[in-house]
């Protein structure tokens, strides 16, 4: 969908001439298959630190299974570093067999064509049904009726919070509501210890997105070609944040960590701050790490409920792959979504399980017995909104959105101008 757009986008993301007649896996000799071998497959994550450690351990425990196929498991650095570098190598022909891919970059690759279209195979399969995922989980798989990528490591954003510091100051039960969140955050700070009641990533534009979606406004408008919050709904969030900055109950990090996903989450686990919204992710990481009770829930609302989803996909760069190693490719895919691998990955990491199977299974089960939060984010699926999935979107989530919401916050701007620009600077992506 949106093809007009394709070049606009490419080209302001320096992709244009980098991915025309783009195809991958083709030009890397880990990729091939000596004789009467394994056929072998690179596969590149952006999972570091324990979570990928779990990675590595299920595709050990994938080539362990069979003789057929070995995959390398390959670790690229985060979604921004790990992204330039698949970039890098598209343009060049190389492009990995396998990839995981922050979810709003696929739509780029698919409108480029190059990405494997993982259609037939999945027609083909007799052992694994593509319909047992999470509908709300599959909004980034599918490109003009193609199926093109897979979930895997799928996330949405939760509040945490220090349960003792809450009770302490009164609170039992989490902030529900945008008043509650106020509440609660100026309860809990406490200036001369240094201590504030909420730190927010306000640089991100994941955060203040599903903030806005709480307060009744949506992504982009009917028309699919701006964005939807040109409102109060998009001001609100901006307010709130303003308003929290201005009372001293709001965290930020010095220098050019006052957005950092990382200083906040220091600053939370050492009790400077007693609530914070980050990656559904994250959880187990946190309650490991912190020596008091760490909550989960929604994200607070205005006037409803929303739940954006995030993290990332698995897509396949290897268009020019022979058929058989095309198939392996789907072969290591569709093991990454089984039930019992998909629920070890859930319960191991805190992202989100993709399917009832990966739910049921012993492992999730057994863990959450052990980690009662971990079921927030699956509860969340019944609030999903369905983000646009075209070429222009993640430039825009990143570099118009983000950009503005910063401005607010660092440089003054007003809300009401900051939407205003938001709006205009999107305009020309779909001009």
């Amino acid at each position: 969908m949106m093809k007009k757009y394709t070049a606009l986008l490419l080209a302001s993301t320096m992709m244009l001439t980098a991915l025309t007649g783009c195809g991958g896996a083709g030009g890397s000799d880990a990729q091939t298959q000596e004789a009467d071998g394994p056929i072998s497959l690179e596969f590149w994550h952006s999972m570091g630190g324990t979570t990928g450690e779990v990675v590595q351990e299920i595709v050990d425990e994938f080539n362990a299974s069979q003789d057929d196929i070995h995959v390398d498991c390959i670790y690229q650095g985060d979604y921004t570093t790990g992204g330039t570098k698949i970039q890098a190598a598209v343009s060049a022909g190389n492009g990995p067999a396998i990839a995981q891919i922050e979810v709003t970059r696929v739509g780029t690759y698919a409108a480029a064509d190059c990405l494997l279209d993982l259609t037939p195979y999945a027609e083909a399969d007799t052992e694994f049904d593509v319909d047992d995922l999470y509908p709300g989980v599959m909004d980034y798989s599918y490109y003009e009726d193609k199926l093109v990528s897979l979930p895997n490591g799928r996330s949405v954003p939760v509040m945490y919070y220090n349960v003792d510091a809450l009770k302490a100051a009164g609170f039992d039960e989490a902030p529900a509501t945008w008043d509650e969140l106020r509440a609660a955050a100026a309860a809990t700070t406490d200036p001369a210890n240094g201590v504030y009641g909420y730190g927010c990533p306000l640089g991100d534009s994941w955060y203040y997105l599903a903030l806005m979606l709480t307060a009744g406004g949506q992504v982009y408008n009917d028309e699919g070609n701006n964005i939807g919050f040109n409102n109060e709904s998009g001001t609100k969030p901006l307010q709130l944040w303003l308003d929290m900055v201005n009372d001293g109950s709001l965290y930020l990090p010095d220098g050019d960590d006052y957005s950092s996903l990382s200083a906040l989450r220091n600053a939370f686990m050492a009790g400077i701050c007693n609530i914070t919204m980050q990656s559904s992710s994250q959880y187990r990481s946190l309650a490991d790490n912190s020596d008091f009770e760490v909550g989960v829930a929604f994200i607070p609302k205005d006037v409803t409920y929303a739940a954006i989803p995030g993290g990332s996909n698995l897509v396949s760069f290897g268009t020019n792959l022979s058929e058989e190693e095309k198939q392996a490719v789907w072969t290591f895919m569709k093991y990454m979504c089984s039930g019992d691998v998909a629920g070890k990955y859930a319960a191991m990491t805190g992202y989100l399980p993709t399917s009832d199977a990966a739910v049921n299974s012993e492992i999730y089960q057994e863990t959450l017995a052990q980690y009662p939060y971990l079921d927030i984010a699956v509860d969340q699926l019944e609030y999903f909104v369905k983000l646009p999935f075209d070429e222009a979107y993640a430039e825009i989530k990143d570099n118009v959105i983000g950009k503005y919401v910063q401005e607010v916050i660092i440089a003054g701007m007003s809300p009401e101008e900051a939407v205003q620009n938001m709006y205009d600077e999107t305009a020309a992506f779909y001009a």
